[in-house]
């Protein structure tokens, strides 16, 4: 019993270690900025965007155990870090609320007070909405996030309401981007019941937050 009992601990403290961070609601990501910010470990942000800046945190992770801050040891959860985060790719990603050239300002995006600051991108890259759908969501595809609205799973002949419906996704078992333009993306959907749907979808609503993510 005690054997099995240690195993059972086991299990669990594995499965927490490979657990992947993804949004699945429309406010899971609590902070909306212009992309994000492929990162990596460790992870220097400072409060200018020059190499002797300040630093304000320094975020160590290795895709086997739980994130560890230098500054901010109680805000320090992957849950609380990561806009996405999957161990298996080895892939990290952080909310981008500004951009200047050779920088990038991140956010730990999903707490009620966030941390910001400039990482350098010598070694993290920084992802318009429009280079994070077109790179990552052609590799991966797409998912929609749970809360979306049926009004807002609607296809369009063109990227802008007032066209013509080309359908309507229901429950997707797959969906492909192939455009990305302003707000909108043209997608390939294969529906539950194989049924396949092109049209343009909105990803982003006028408040600035997503309607869907990349399927890491």
């Amino acid at each position: 019993m005690k054997k099995i009992l240690t195993l059972f601990i086991l299990f669990l403290s594995v499965t927490c270690a490979f657990a992947d961070v993804a949004p699945r609601y429309i406010n899971s990501l609590r902070r909306y900025g212009i992309g994000f910010t492929k990162v990596q470990s460790p992870l220097v942000m400072r409060q200018e965007p020059k190499s002797d800046g300040k630093i304000l945190e320094t975020l160590t992770f290795d895709y086997n155990s739980s994130a560890s801050c230098a500054i901010n040891k109680d805000k320090c959860q992957t849950d609380d870090i990561f806009a996405q985060y999957s161990p298996s790719k080895k892939l990290a990603f952080l909310t981008t609320i500004d951009a200047t050239e050779g920088w990038s300002m991140v956010c730990f995006n999903q707490i009620q007070t966030p941390v910001c600051g400039w990482v350098s991108e010598d070694e993290n890259k920084y992802y318009s909405y429009l280079d994070f759908f077109d790179t990552f969501g052609k590799k991966y595809g797409l998912y929609l996030f749970k809360d979306l609205q049926k009004n807002d799973k609607i296809l369009y002949s063109a990227p802008l309401k007032e066209t013509n419906s080309t359908g309507s996704i229901v429950m997707p078992k797959y969906i492909a981007p192939w455009l990305v333009r302003g707000n909108w993306i043209l997608v390939k959907v294969v529906d539950y019941n194989n049924e396949k749907k092109t049209g343009w979808i909105r990803f982003r609503g006028s408040d600035n937050k997503l309607r869907l993510f990349v399927k890491f």
